[in-house]
């Protein structure tokens, strides 16, 4: 089970995130920041999602929550590069401050919404009362 709701803020974009593991946690944060750059392009449930572009990733960070954040970056990176939406990734490796995956996209025509960064603020994985992970990331737009 994985989710991903966008929240009300004054000025830029909150994604609250919710999954029952690391791996489903990721993937929904990717869903999301891929839904707000082009709406409804990464379905949750889809059956096939494009794999036009590919690219490979490895990210060292401090904790699990900055390496959230920095693999958000990274992907944000390369949709700006690519001018792609990218909706699905396949971890080789994911520890607590350690991460390689291959994530996998699409080229699209425009964005809905153009993100400036990824922030950390309000950023911080844990576990709720249902005993899933969640956390809430914040866009600057």
């Amino acid at each position: 089970m994985r989710t991903h709701s966008f929240l009300p803020h004054v000025a830029d974009v909150r994604l609250k995130i919710e999954a029952d593991n690391l791996e489903e946690l990721f993937t929904a944060a990717l869903e999301g920041m891929a839904n707000l750059i082009k709406s409804k392009s990464c379905l949750i449930g889809k059956e096939k999602i494009a794999e036009n572009f590919k690219e490979k990733i490895e990210i060292s960070s401090i904790d699990i929550t900055a390496l959230l954040i920095d693999f958000l970056s990274e992907v944000l990176t390369y949709s700006q590069v690519n001018k792609a939406v990218y909706c699905k990734v396949k971890f080789e490796k994911l520890e607590n401050n350690f991460l390689n995956a291959t994530i996998f996209g699409e080229k699209i025509e425009s964005f809905d919404e153009d993100i400036k960064a990824v922030t950390y603020h309000e950023a911080e994985i844990k576990k709720n009362e249902k005993g899933n992970l969640e956390t809430i990331i914040i866009f600057d737009i």
